[in-house]
Parts: C-alpha cells; structure tokens; sequence
C-alpha cells in the first residue's frame, strides 16, 4: 500500500486555545482603547454657548476585557445623560456635533479587523 503521511502535530500544539485568547485579548484592548478614545473626544464648544463643561460624560467611558464569552466592552458608565449626548436616543441639540457610538462603531470597524488580525497573524508566527 502506498500512502503519504501529513504530520501537523507541531502545528496544532502551537493552537493552545489559551494562548489563542491571550493574543486576541491583546488585539481586543487595542480595539477597545481606539474606540473608546473616539467616544471621549468632545466636539468644539458652540461659539454662543455659555454652559461651562464638566468632562464627566469624558471621564465616564471605559472598556473592560470579558473571557467567556472572550469581548471587549466600551461603556460610559456613571454619567445618566450619556445616552442622549452620544446615544442611539440622542436629543436633538448634539445632533450632528456629537458621535454616536454606533458611528464610532461603523467608522472603526476595519481597525477592529486589522488588530484582531495582526495580532492573530503574530500570534501565528511566533
């Protein structure tokens, strides 16, 4: 009997699943750090605004790293106004001045894909 034998033994030790999660994990705080820069930049203050800015809604955002299910997850987080300054309910006055987080989302979405990926891709090589 002929046959031809394809050892990939080496290669699949090198898939640890944690290893994995550890290098995906890394790429997701990098994804998480972006966006949440992104949602904490204020837009210029209105030339006739008097209304003196807090930067609570600036201070409030922040990421954290889940393992099962393996996530990142940006949040404003003490701050009951957010919601309407950067919401999908957003009221009407920062309509168009403030970022949404589903722009933010929709503009970063190939960031997020090259981290995740370049930190797959060195992951892969090492």
């Amino acid at each position: 009997m002929s046959s031809i034998q394809i050892d990939v033994s080496e290669v699949v030790k090198k898939l640890d699943p944690k290893e994995m999660d550890q290098a995906i994990a890394v790429a997701l705080t990098g994804a998480a750090e972006t966006l949440q820069a992104d949602m904490e930049t204020y837009p210029p203050k209105p030339a006739t605004s008097r209304y003196v800015r807090t930067f609570n809604l600036m201070h409030s955002w922040n990421h954290m790293i889940t393992r099962n299910p393996l996530s990142a997850i940006i949040g404003s987080f003490g701050v009951p106004y957010a919601h309407w300054v950067q919401g999908e309910d957003q009221a009407w006055m920062h309509v168009g001045r403030w970022q949404t987080v589903t722009q933010v989302a929709k503009k970063r979405t190939e960031d997020v894909k090259r981290f995740i990926e370049g930190s797959l891709e060195r992951w892969a090589k090492r």
